[in-house]
C-alpha cells in the first residue's frame, strides 16, 4: 500500500485529492490547520494532523519516515496587498520547510503544486520552456510561486526526487472560495461586469489525477502545465449565468474601468481590512491573457482535459448539493 503525506489537505484541492487517492487504496497522513472538512472521509486509511507548514517542528514531527510521497498542496492564494507578507511566509518559506522536512524525513518522491502564474504573463501560448516573468508581476502569489519553485529545486540539487505541477484556474467540486465566488456574485445580481481577459482552465478531478500520475510517471525536475481548456472570461460568465438562469453581460467591461474599481475598492479594504471581490491584482489577472499549452502533462503523464462547460456544470452542482446556492 502507497504512503502519502498531503499538505493542505483540508483545501479545494486537497480535497479532490484525498478523495482520488483513497480510491486507489493510499494510505493517508493529510496535513492542514483546518482539518474539519476531511472529516466527510470515512476511512481507517485516513489520518488528519493539524499543523502550519511554516512551524519546521510540527512538520518534521508530523511527517513519516520514508512516506512514499509527499504532495505539498498548502498555499495562500490571496489577490491582496495587505495579505503579501503573510502570502511570501506561507508559500516561500512553507515550501523551503517542506522540502527540507521531506529530504530529513527521505521521502521517496516530492510533488510540488506551483501555478500557471509561476511563469508570469506572456502576449503569446505558455510552455514549460517559456521564461518566467513572474517576479517582474504586480501579483505577489506570481513572485512566491515562482520563489517557491526554486526552493524546491534547490531541494533537488541535494537530491530529493521532485516534479513541479503548474495548474491554471482550477475549477471544479470543493471550491467555496475561489472561482465559485463568481457564482455567488451572478446569483446575487452583484458582478460589476465580464472581464476582459482570456484564460487557461482545469477540471479539480484532473488536476488531482495529475498528481498522482506525477508521482508514477512526471520526470524528476520537470514541470507540467495543466489547462486545455481556454477561453475568455465572458464565456466563463455567460456559462455560469445560464446555469443559474441568471441575466449576465454580452460584452466585457474595459479593462481600464475594472482595474479603477479595483484600486478603489483597495482603499477602502484598508478601513475594513476585508479583502475584496476586486482587488488591483485581480483586475489584472482578469484583463490580461494567461493560456497555456498541456501537450507535455498529457503525452507524458497521461493528463485529461475537460470542457470548460462541463467543469462548471460540476462546481455548480456541488455548490448545490453542499447547500452553497
Amino acid at each position: 500500500m502507497k504512503t502519502a503525506f498531503v499538505t493542505g489537505a483540508g483545501g479545494f484541492l486537497g480535497l479532490n485529492l484525498v478523495k482520488l487517492l483513497l480510491e486507489n487504496r493510499w494510505k493517508i497522513k493529510a496535513f492542514d490547520l483546518n482539518v474539519s472538512k476531511l472529516r466527510q472521509f470515512d476511512s481507517s486509511r485516513l489520518q488528519s494532523v493539524k499543523g502550519d507548514i511554516t512551524d519546521s517542528a510540527s512538520c518534521e514531527e508530523a511527517m513519516p519516515d520514508n512516506v512514499d510521497a509527499v504532495f505539498h498542496l498548502a498555499g495562500d492564494t490571496t489577490h491582496w496587498k495587505p495579505g503579501n507578507t503573510r502570502q511570501t511566509l506561507i508559500n516561500v518559506d512553507g515550501t523551503r520547510i517542506m522540502v527540507e522536512t521531506a529530504i530529513k524525513k527521505r521521502a521517496r518522491r516530492f510533488i510540488f503544486t506551483s501555478s500557471i502564474g509561476a511563469y508570469g504573463a506572456h502576449s503569446d501560448t505558455i510552455t514549460e520552456e517559456s521564461p518566467s516573468t513572474a517576479l517582474d508581476s504586480i501579483i505577489n502569489y506570481w513572485r512566491t510561486k515562482r520563489f517557491a519553485e526554486q526552493k524546491v529545486r534547490q531541494g533537488i540539487e541535494r537530491g530529493l526526487d521532485a516534479v513541479i505541477l503548474n495548474p491554471a484556474n482550477i475549477i471544479g467540486p470543493h471550491d467555496d472560495s475561489g472561482w465559485s465566488r463568481l457564482f455567488f456574485l451572478i446569483e446575487k445580481g452583484k458582478l460589476a461586469g465580464a472581464p476582459p481577459g482570456s484564460a487557461s482552465f482545469c477540471h479539480a478531478g484532473e488536476v488531482a489525477r495529475a498528481h498522482m500520475l506525477a508521482f508514477e510517471k512526471g520526470r524528476s525536475g520537470h514541470n507540467y502545465l495543466l489547462g486545455g481548456s481556454d477561453g475568455t472570461w465572458l464565456e466563463f460568465v455567460q456559462q455560469i449565468g445560464r446555469l443559474l438562469g441568471r441575466k449576465v453581460p454580452d460584452k466585457p467591461l474595459p479593462a481600464f474601468i475594472l482595474k479603477s474599481i479595483g484600486r478603489i475598492s483597495l482603499w477602502i479594504s484598508y478601513l475594513t481590512r476585508k479583502e475584496p471581490d476586486i482587488t488591483p491584482e485581480k483586475a489584472y489577472l482578469v484583463s490580461t491573457k494567461l493560456i497555456c499549452n498541456s501537450d507535455k502533462a498529457r503525452k507524458e503523464l497521461g493528463y485529461r482535459v475537460v470542457s470548460l462547460e462541463a467543469m462548471l456544470e460540476d462546481c455548480h452542482q456541488w455548490l448545490v448539493t453542499a447547500g452553497l446556492l
